[in-house]
């Protein structure tokens, strides 16, 4: 292979996992060499991160298990193994501090959404029902320090991105990487194909590894149908997630997981496409005015429209368990409303979203008469006339309209039991309607990848120099908490970077008291793994003897080590006195040092865990 360029990490993505690892990058090495390639051009960039709800999790450290236990019952009936599990709730519970500090420099902080620092219980639990639910957690926002905002639009990606880019990152943005490079025989992943913006294509080679941050397919409608079988499922993110990492992933044999949820975790948001816009804004979910009604294919209401399902991602609780809202299932769907609901306030929301949140933000009018005049909001002088704009049976929708009507009158919703004071009469020209799809706003469909971000093939070993993170692969296999993606996001792209420096040689699962060595339960005998440090990979032979430590030697590749022999035998002999790899580095050789107890929990932890 002839290399066009040649750096120590590859970073595919610039949302917030991409931002992060960048980050944790020049954390450990100030002198890594790091190249991050985003494929949206500047101005629309923030990938999915920018356009979420700017929510982080902390769950309570002494209140860790009460929150595993929830986060294991959401999983039902697609459990992740516990592995996964134990390692990310710890993070969760456990990384504020270093969170904050990247944020510093930027002028950022963690906040409560209601203005201040972060409250313990302050988080909004979505199934109160599920057990262990009652854990004590908060939720976080980044905002700027010293602002009059106590909530920013797009403020998770806009601090961290600050913190990278104040560290000297320089994201290529229009650059898309389109191809892994594998070897053949030994199938590492040894750099990558890279697409400019003027068509061309570069061969640039990761010397440490390749980190996909690059998100979902929310924007690929094809991969929605395939996967999830979905009619016409749109995007309320980035319009540049078009599955790129998956297909990549597969390519070099991956294996796949929670491509179609049982549920679709992060929820299927009634999303509201304009022509101006590649992208959904997403339905107001307060209505302050009740004349109004959502109706389906064929004409007729299908559900209480008016439940706050976002406060659940989407979901309701039926025969027994927690199911999406079935707007995917009823398309084409007309929201329908009169003269009195369009004058009450927007009917999308100014706070999530892709056109609300990048670049020129849109600004809904407050009684939503520009979108009309835009032709965006389709108006008529009577329901059979607007029928017939909508291609649809006007006696059908005339129909459903004085039926919803009747139930006004009655007070009470015999249909769907929608709370009668959300209700209206839907009788004041001229009337009004806007086409609703489903519209996400995450996915967590990707390849399976372990607890030091690697990527795994079909037989679950690692598929050597290739990493992802962020919701690509997620470890969420059925309902959704509220702060899990972005927090995840930084987690997985910290374990990723790491696993390729060696920042914490001890990314195995923890309980909260400390873990066991990596090679307590092995057999005695010889173990040898390769490692890379400052330079190229040199070989550690690990000696183990009743569970111990008991010896350990350079192979292959010595002259590669910038450690000299005296700093090794050191550092060996500081391993075998712990019987621990969370010795502290010796100083003069942190990279080597690092790398070494990586290697450890590489060629010990699968056996371990």
């Amino acid at each position: 292979m002839e290399w066009d360029e040649e750096h120590d990490i590859v970073i595919a993505g610039y949302g917030m996992a991409g931002t992060t690892a960048y980050v944790e990058a020049v954390e450990i090495d100030p002198n890594v060499d790091v190249v991050v390639y985003d494929k949206a051009p500047y101005e629309f960039r923030g990938g999915q991160a920018i356009a979420s709800g700017q929510c982080v999790i902390f769950p309570q450290l002494e209140d860790i298990e009460s929150f595993r236990t929830y986060m294991r019952a959401m999983n039902e009936p697609n459990p992740v193994p516990e592995e996964e599990l134990l390692w990310l709730t710890n993070e969760f519970a456990t990384d504020l501090e270093w969170i904050q500090g990247a944020l510093e420099p930027a002028g950022y902080e963690v906040g409560y959404s209601g203005g201040g620092p972060l409250r313990w219980g302050t988080l909004l639990v979505e199934f109160p029902a599920i057990e262990g639910s009652d854990f004590i957690g908060a939720t976080g926002h980044f905002r700027q320090k010293n602002s009059s905002k106590v909530f920013e639009n797009g403020g998770c990606w806009n601090g961290m991105s600050k913190a990278a880019e104040i560290r000297g990152c320089k994201p290529q943005y229009g650059h898309a990487v389109s191809a892994l490079v594998q070897d053949a025989v030994t199938r590492r992943v040894e750099g990558v194909i890279v697409t400019k913006p003027d068509g061309s294509r570069v061969a640039v080679k990761a010397r440490k590894g390749v980190l996909l941050a690059c998100g979902g397919f929310e924007s690929n409608v094809q991969m929605y149908r395939d996967f999830c079988g979905g009619d016409t499922i749109l995007n309320a993110g980035s319009p540049y997630l078009h599955g790129d990492g998956i297909m990549m992933q597969m390519s070099v044999g991956a294996k796949l997981w929670h491509m179609c949820n049982h549920t679709m975790s992060c929820g299927y948001f009634h999303g509201i496409k304009t022509p101006a816009y590649e992208t959904c804004f997403i339905r107001q979910f307060y209505m302050q005015h009740g004349a109004w009604c959502e109706v389906a294919a064929d004409s007729t209401r299908y559900y209480d429209e008016a439940r706050s399902y976002q406060r659940q991602h989407m979901k309701y609780y039926e025969h027994g368990q927690y199911v999406d809202v079935p707007i995917h299932k009823s398309q084409p769907v007309h929201f329908i409303f009169d003269e009195n609901c369009r004058k009450a306030q927007p009917i999308v929301n100014d706070w999530i979203g892709w056109p609300v949140s990048v670049g020129d933000a849109y600004k809904w009018s407050a009684d939503n008469s520009v979108e009309v005049e835009k032709g965006w909001i389709v108006k008529a002088d009577t329901i059979e006339e607007l029928a017939e704009k909508l291609g649809r049976d006007p006696a059908a929708l005339r129909a459903s309209i004085d039926r919803y009507n009747e139930m006004c009158d009655k007070g009470v919703d015999e249909d769907f039991g929608r709370d009668p004071a959300t209700m209206a009469k839907i009788e004041t020209a001229p009337f009004y309607a806007i086409e609703e799809y489903p519209a996400m706003p995450a996915c967590s469909g990707g390849a399976r990848r372990n607890v030091r971000g690697q990527v795994l093939n079909w037989d679950e070993e690692p598929i050597p120099g290739l990493y992802s993170a962020g919701e690509l692969g997620s470890i969420v296999s059925n309902l959704y908490q509220n702060g899990t993606y972005l927090h995840e996001a930084i987690c997985t792209a910290r374990a990723a970077i790491d696993d390729m420096l060696g920042g914490r040689a001890e990314l195995h699962p923890t309980e909260s008291s400390g873990a066991a060595a990596p090679w307590a339960v092995v057999e005695d005998g010889e173990y040898s793994q390769y490692v890379t440090g400052m330079h190229d990979p040199y070989e550690i032979i690990y000696t183990i003897k009743d569970h111990k430590l008991v010896d350990m030697r350079v192979g292959d590749g010595a002259e590669n080590m910038f450690m000299t022999a005296e700093q090794f035998e050191q550092f060996k002999a500081s391993l075998i006195e712990s019987q621990s790899i969370g010795v502290d580095a010796i100083a003069g050789a942190t990279i080597d040092s690092q790398a070494i107890a990586g290697g450890a929990v590489e060629v010990f932890g699968h056996k371990t865990f």
